[in-house]
């Protein structure tokens, strides 16, 4: 049975709650509700009248919840998700859909995943906007406050509300300029250490390890010359052209045709496979498109989520630390 009181109660006094307990500053929590401060400062006053409680004291660093907002701060994601999904639409299509998704990943992946992502979204969802970032120390923490909807990064710890999704790896290849000596014949693994290499690397990460092809050599008394480490595909791709250096990366980006009569990709040297394969390598960290549950049951972001997994499963898999790449 409906009580009274829900029935006088305004819901969005709710979602304004749940902001404050979220930002624990006016300001900042004003902004995301698009009101302004004494908006907000009437809001906060009615909320604590319905609560018959302060629900938050005021100090120099901010909001601080009291007892009873903390209670409320637990149940209020659940129940705002239970009514967002509610009100949400019966149908989705992504044709008519009109909204924008914000995906934190690192340049390296934007790179091979934006031309056929947004290629598809053209053809099957034109009102969709990409709003694509760099991935921030703190983006657990964006994704968890709705300032990003996906990251796709190393998952080497996750909050218990971040739900991760391993992205298959791709077997890596050994990219040269197109008339480079190794690009006409098999390469054994000396060819391969014999030339300078190219590394591209994560952003963000301790430099503790290095990449696994490093971390395997490494075990086998054996190394590579890293003349440069970059976090740019492109930038590496200039300096190939321009030299008889090697770079690993993962297969695909000589399909492109911003690289398909620049770069030539061959397979990695046959013994070099087979140490990979019977290695133990701390460098096996799994890229992983990551996102908060409380967009867990949400059509929209269900359907973006499965089109990024399709078209990552053909970009780069970087593997692990600082310096990650194959």
């Amino acid at each position: 049975m409906i009580s009274r009181r829900l029935i006088r109660t305004d819901l969005n006094l709710l979602v304004a709650l749940q902001i404050l307990l979220e930002e624990r500053n006016v300001t900042r929590a004003a902004e995301r509700l698009s009101v302004s401060q004494p908006a907000l400062s009437k809001t906060l006053q009615k909320l604590r009248d319905s609560f018959e409680d302060e629900l938050f004291t005021r100090t120099s660093h901010g909001l601080v919840p009291t007892p009873r907002a903390e209670e409320l701060g637990a149940e209020l994601p659940g129940l705002l998700e239970t009514i967002e999904h509610v009100l949400g639409d019966a149908e989705f299509s992504p044709e008519t859909y009109a909204g924008s998704f914000k995906l934190l990943m690192p340049p390296i992946l934007c790179e091979s995943l934006l031309p056929s992502l947004m290629a598809e979204l053209a053809d099957t969802a034109p009102n969709v906007q990409i709003i694509m970032a760099e991935v921030p120390p703190n983006y657990q923490e964006q994704l968890k406050k709705g300032d990003a909807d996906f990251a796709a990064f190393l998952a080497l710890e996750t909050e218990r509300d971040i739900l991760a999704e391993p992205i298959a790896a791709i077997e890596p290849r050994c990219y040269m300029r197109v008339d480079h000596p190794l690009a006409s014949k098999e390469m054994s693994l000396d060819d391969f250490l014999a030339y300078p290499h190219l590394r591209l690397y994560l952003p963000g990460l301790t430099r503790e390890n290095t990449s696994m092809v490093d971390d395997v050599l490494g075990q086998n008394g054996m190394h590579r010359n890293i003349v440069l480490e970059t976090t740019q595909f492109s930038s590496a791709v200039g300096v190939l052209n321009h030299t008889d250096a090697l770079l690993v990366a993962n297969a695909g980006f000589q399909e492109g045709g911003l690289y398909r009569e620049r770069i030539f990709g061959q397979e990695m040297p046959a013994e070099l496979q087979r140490l990979i394969r019977n290695t133990n390598s701390n460098n096996r960290g799994k890229m992983s498109l990551m996102r908060h549950t409380r967009t867990a049951r949400s059509a929209p972001h269900q359907w973006i989520r499965a089109l990024l997994m399709k078209h990552l499963t053909k970009s780069p898999d970087l593997v692990k630390p600082d310096k990650t790449s194959a």
